[in-house]
């Protein structure tokens, strides 16, 4: 009897281990077959054909990495608006996308990307926006721009637009459009222009046809780009906390296994001698390294500053 029951258990314990193996192999089965074949990398751009040479040492050190995976070839997409790269990504059409903060946000609110690494891009991991005018301008603040007028970059731009104009919005500052610098500004806002180029930017309100610019503190360093005499007869009166230089995002339906795989590339590439010519060509990356709680703090802001925007601000989808 005591052997009888002993048989019984012993049974129904091989039942129950070999019903946990046929869920388990039939759990790793769908795994494997939800491997991507393709993986696409994408970035926004009105330049496509530099993004794509940038992009494309990358994405064949990538297809060699991912292959023992499945992964047989890692593509190149470029979107040419925020619209378009959102419709990618919910449509399964990219999978891996590099941007900047503020298109990140975007990207996260619109189509349900997941922010994956910081990017240094150019070795860099963070930088800022800077509002500066002429010394000789009375302005001290941003409060002081009120009735005056400002040259932003460029609508996608986040140290270029979208920080200093969330921190003008923060000080009861409220912005209209005007279609030339030769327009007067308002007296109960602050007139707003983009001037699609630094030296534009910097050039503007040398010459006093514009109150104040916007540049990253990166551009406001470059001697080249703003000459030193008119360097000198300007002055920042605003400076923005931190932001991340980039960051890659995944789909978030992408492959578990491949997100993984691909963060963990991407993390360990600046040690390996095989990948330096591909980061070098990818916007000179030195590294890619986890967000770090002064990037994560800034990224929150600009999620919140995303989400309280108007649809039909400029760069909006």
């Amino acid at each position: 009897m005591f052997n009888r029951r002993r048989n019984i258990a012993c049974s129904k314990a091989l039942l129950i281990f070999l019903a946990a193996l046929c869920a388990c192999q039939a759990t790793w089965a769908r795994d494997a077959e939800q491997i991507p074949r393709l993986v696409v990398m994408a970035a926004i751009s009105d330049d496509p054909q530099r993004h794509i040479s940038a992009m494309k040492p990358l994405a064949e050190y990538m297809t060699t990495m991912l292959a023992p995976l499945g992964v047989q070839n890692v593509d190149i997409q470029i979107a040419e608006s925020h619209e378009q790269m959102i419709r990618f990504l919910r449509d399964g059409r990219v999978d891996w996308v590099t941007e900047t903060a503020y298109s990140a946000a975007m990207l996260e609110k619109h189509a349900d990307a997941e922010i994956l690494l910081r990017k240094w891009k150019h070795g860099v991991p963070v930088y800022k926006s800077v509002i500066f005018v002429r010394k000789d301008s009375g302005i001290d603040s941003l409060r002081d721009l009120q009735g005056g007028s400002i040259a932003f970059q460029h609508p996608g731009s986040t140290t270029g637009f979208f920080v200093p104009r969330a921190a003008m919005l923060a000080e009861g500052l409220a912005l209209r459009p005007m279609r030339s610098v030769r327009e007067r500004p308002t007296s109960d806002s602050v007139s707003y222009i983009f001037s699609n180029a630094e030296y534009n930017t910097a050039m503007w309100v040398h010459k006093g046809l514009i109150n104040a610019g916007v540049l990253s503190d990166l551009d406001w360093e470059q001697k080249d780009l703003i000459p030193e005499n008119a360097r000198n007869d300007m002055k920042i009166v605003y400076t923005s906390p931190p932001i991340p230089r980039a960051v890659e995002l995944v789909r978030a339906s992408l492959n578990h296994r491949v997100k993984t795989a691909i963060k963990e590339i991407l993390l360990a590439a600046h040690d390996d001698p095989k990948a330096r010519d591909a980061l070098l060509a990818y916007q000179m990356t030195t590294r890619f390294d986890e967000l770090d709680r002064e990037s994560r703090i800034a990224l929150r802001n600009i999620r919140d500053a995303v989400s309280a925007a108007p649809a039909e601000m400029p760069g909006a989808p």
